[in-house]
């Protein structure tokens, strides 16, 4: 199950956390809008057509 994890740091920045059947990875983003960030996420990582779980970290 591919779940994308996200949550906001003091700076503003969003910071994602990847899970993936056991792989996880970061990434920041810094000036985005959240639909934004995922949107270059998923371009970034070749997710542009899988079906991906958001939810707020905290």
């Amino acid at each position: 199950m591919k779940i994308l994890f996200y949550y906001y740091n003091s700076q503003g920045s969003i910071i994602f956390c990847y899970s993936e059947n056991g792989y996880y990875t970061d990434c920041t983003y810094m000036g985005y809008t959240l639909r934004e960030a995922v949107k270059k996420f998923r371009q970034d990582n070749n997710l542009r057509y899988k079906h991906i779980t958001v939810k707020k970290l905290y």
